[in-house]
């Protein structure tokens, strides 16, 4: 009830404000703002001594300053209602995602798919590229879902409609090439993915480190751009996929099929039921500016970046710094879900087969070395070692994300980062135990 009223007198303060304004947001509401006007700025008023400081009321009001403008629109929005996210943060606390059961029309239980066991295609070959011992970790058996044939829901055809036009649009950037327009794809692919990476992934997802409000809102922004959602649904879909790794209950495990990690998990709203439960973001959907990228998150990934393109360079820069520039992103992210869940090699006993695939490693700014995040969540550096390559070291270290965030505490923006400990380290490691070996998760 004081949360309820303090929001009341917070929105009746924001519509004072916006009435107030004599400038162009007067438009809006005009007759009550004349009324607001006159009965709250009367020289009578005592709320008002010292507003005006030598102006007279008379026939005209003076201008607000832009301070109170901008404030009323912060205030506005800020009070905007609680909206289903923030509801459900209100929850009480399900128990473990992979001790729930699914709902029978979720297609949970493996064994019993149509399409029964198959391999990995590649799967040991494809090992060879990306483990120089060519070590095996699993046995690449996987139960694929069925992707096509199967009843879809409308949110699963919207989304198939909005992958098949920014794909479409990907595939024309070539005949429209220039290096200019190449230059914004490449600065784009950098400032977006370092948003999932930094941002959505270790910042917001893992609290691996802090920054003041405002750097973290710039950076879950720029996270925005990449077209993967808003920071509320990623995060939380990010945290269910940590707390049921590879298991039955897992939102995109490549058990389930290599193309359903890749990408067909999102098409599937019935597979992913998961998702529907956002109590696992609590912190994230109490803040207004997260609730506020959810309600207005096309405007912000879709139209502004298009309009603002075209008008900077034209129809090239459209194709190749958004449609293209959000396919390879896209895949870049995805891959993490898929390849490196299927090839790579294990540092840490993690029980599951997330895996530290170099290439991934490269494409998505550090976010390869998947087996360490796996082993330790909550660590802002992924790349634990001088360059890995299958325990070979060389003197680099493949985390460019780690190295922003390096620099962000250097600056003083970055504080709190969080690392490996030594007891956990020695714990997970293959290395505590002369007869351990690699298990099949």
């Amino acid at each position: 009830m004081a949360r309820s009223n303090s929001l009341l007198s917070l929105a009746a303060a924001s519509v004072a404000l916006l009435c107030l304004t004599t400038g162009p947001l007067s438009f809006l509401v005009p007759q009550f703002c004349k009324q607001a006007q006159t009965t709250l700025l009367s020289p009578a008023s005592a709320s008002t001594q010292g507003f005006y400081a030598n102006a007279t009321l008379q026939n005209t009001l003076p201008l607000q300053p832009h301070w109170a403008i901008a404030s009323a629109l912060l205030a506005a929005l800020a009070t905007r209602k609680l909206n289903k996210v923030g509801r459900a943060a209100q929850a009480k606390k399900q128990k473990p995602l992979r001790d729930q059961v699914a709902p029978e029309n979720a297609d949970a239980v493996r064994e019993d798919r149509k399409k029964g066991s198959k391999n990995v295609k590649g799967g040991s070959k494809m090992q060879r590229f990306f483990s120089v011992r060519n070590r095996k970790f699993w046995d690449f058996t996987v139960w694929p879902r069925t992707y096509f044939k199967r009843v879809w829901e409308k949110k699963d055809w919207m989304y198939a409609v909005i992958f098949g036009i920014i794909h479409a649009g990907a595939f024309m950037a070539p005949w429209y090439f220039s290096w200019d327009a190449f230059a914004v794809f490449f600065c784009g692919y950098v400032i977006t993915g370092l948003g999932i990476t930094l941002s959505y992934h270790r910042q917001l997802a893992h609290l691996s480190f802090k920054t003041p409000k405002v750097v973290e809102y710039i950076l879950a922004y720029c996270g925005a751009l990449a077209m993967q959602s808003h920071p509320i649904n990623w995060v939380s879909s990010h945290r269910h996929h940590h707390g049921a790794t590879d298991t039955a209950n897992d939102v995109h495990s490549p058990k389930d099929g290599f193309w359903w990690s890749h990408a067909g998990w999102l098409l599937d709203q019935k597979g992913t039921w998961m998702r529907v439960d956002r109590s696992n973001v609590d912190d994230l959907s109490k803040q207004w500016y997260y609730r506020f990228l959810q309600k207005t998150y096309p405007l912000h990934a879709i139209v502004l970046p298009i309009v603002g393109l075209y008008c900077w360079g034209g129809l090239p820069y459209v194709l190749w710094g958004f449609f293209a520039r959000v396919v390879w992103t896209w895949h870049v992210t995805w891959a993490v879900n898929s390849v490196s869940h299927v090839w790579g090699f294990q540092d840490w006993n993690t029980g599951d087969i997330s895996m530290n695939n170099w290439l991934i490693g490269i494409l998505a700014f550090g976010e390869g070395w998947h087996n360490n995040h796996h082993a330790f969540e909550t660590s802002c550096r992924h790349g634990l070692k001088w360059w890995q390559v299958d325990q070979l070291q060389v003197e680099f270290v493949n985390d460019v994300t780690w190295y922003i965030i390096k620099l962000l505490e250097t600056v003083g923006i970055a504080s709190d980062l969080k690392y490996p400990t030594q007891a956990k380290m020695k714990k997970l490691s293959w290395d505590s135990d002369e007869a351990a070996s690699a298990a099949i998760a």
